[in-house]
């Protein structure tokens, strides 16, 4: 029977391969505690941030309000992708030519610096490097792709053009020419989050779950966070929540918060997986509500999209399974060949983007000492990873003018 409203990465017993090592569980002591670096979020993000700040000598506490990469890790689709969710043109448009130029070569140096990583550091965590393939679907997509090729080429950005042909064999699905982009890879979320927690408590982070922070208040000097029963004094603070969440709820009106789905298969048949294509990379398509998918390692597809309004809690489950059977539909017209095959799960994600499609990445005027994580869009891992370099520096006083150019300058 299909799960809804569970994703396939949450750790079960039933599902021994989903489970991860994870850090000894240590209680908040109450008091009054010091820190160079507090890191607020456990997701992915965070935990690459407090692993890239320990790394860096910094004395770093981690606060994470529920489990570590227990919710919007544990909701994503695990691909690092070398693209934010904004067209090159679009963002050239938005933001300017040289604010478009560092989020896309950033943002692609950030990929396959955070693949690098997870070899170099031995986390376990089932990565795999993949080819990302933008299709268009139909003439004018594609049209329009070939444009953004051209763009992305100009500021030698990888990206090659397959004309239909070569589409066709690659995607075994509707296409007038795709353009293939290399660097990306797919990764289990929920260990990649851990193997960075693990990471980082060995360079000397503290880590703390059920820890929920009230509000943070700051001096000339430092800044304080405050917890029930607890209060840190620390140099700065990482706020990598996604999203502004309670504690930041000023800057709301900076982030756009819409839901997304996603829906995980049943393994395909042997007979299936021979008439799918080569199943070697991510796709999504160059469309205005693109989908993604990607193959799993034990024969499933994930298929996700359906961006559109948050619904209430009452209608979630309701909302869940229908999107979950409409996304299982579009993927049986995507690859008629897997027609009736059921869905096994089915989940939905907060998809937090801005007005121009880039991250925010970076200082607020109205708060000191903070550096905000905040946007990622569909693309949290590869975007989480330039936050946690781009936060170091920061906090090692190394901050470049390109860094600027990430974050709410663009806004103020």
């Amino acid at each position: 029977m299909p799960v809804y409203g569970s994703s396939y990465w949450a750790p079960t017993k039933a599902r021994a391969a989903t489970r991860a090592p994870r850090p000894a569980r240590v209680t908040l002591p109450k008091g009054d505690l010091t820190a160079d670096v507090v890191v607020i979020g456990g997701g992915f993000t965070g935990c690459a941030a407090a692993y890239c700040l320990a790394q860096a000598g910094l004395d770093v506490v981690l606060l994470e309000a529920d489990g570590l990469a227990s919710g919007a890790t544990e909701r994503s689709i695990g691909a690092i992708l070398p693209v934010p969710d904004v067209s090159l043109g679009d963002a050239g448009t938005l933001v300017g030519k040289r604010a478009a130029r560092v989020a896309f070569t950033e943002l692609q140096k950030s990929a396959v610096d955070l693949a690098s990583t997870l070899k170099r550091l031995k986390i376990r965590c089932d990565l795999a490097s993949t080819p990302l393939f933008i299709n268009g679907p139909f003439t004018n997509d594609a049209a329009l792709l070939q444009k953004e090729l051209k763009a992305r080429s100009a500021l030698g950005l990888d990206a090659t053009w397959l004309a239909q042909p070569g589409a066709t064999r690659e995607l075994a699905t509707e296409t007038q020419g795709a353009m293939k982009v290399r660097g990306a890879s797919v990764v289990h979320p929920v260990k990649t989050a851990l193997g960075f927690a693990e990471a980082a408590r060995k360079k000397g982070a503290r880590i703390f779950e059920n820890a929920r922070v009230k509000k943070t208040t700051f001096t000339r000097t430092d800044v304080t966070i405050v917890l029930a029963g607890t209060t840190i004094t620390a140099r700065g603070v990482v706020a990598a929540t996604g999203t502004p969440g309670p504690v930041f709820h000023q800057l709301d009106r900076h982030v756009r918060t819409t839901q997304g789905y996603a829906v995980v298969t049943d393994p395909l048949t042997p007979a299936m997986r021979k008439r799918v294509g080569k199943r070697n990379g991510v796709y999504t398509e160059f469309t205005e509500s693109p989908r993604f998918v990607r193959w799993l390692s034990d024969h499933r597809a994930l298929c996700a999209g359906l961006t559109g309004p948050a619904v209430s809690a009452k209608l979630r489950t309701t909302a869940v399974t229908q999107r979950a059977n409409q996304l299982m539909y579009e993927l049986s017209l995507r690859y008629p060949d897997i027609s009736g095959i059921p869905p096994a799960f089915g989940w939905d994600l907060s998809i937090v983007t801005t007005a121009d499609g880039l991250p925010w990445i970076g200082t607020h005027r109205n708060y000191p000492f903070h550096f905000f994580s905040l946007a990622f869009g569909w693309h949290g891992e590869a975007m989480g990873w330039l936050a946690a370099r781009a936060a170091t520096r920061y906090f090692l006083g190394k901050a470049t003018k390109d860094d600027a150019l990430l974050g709410f300058t663009r806004a103020l």
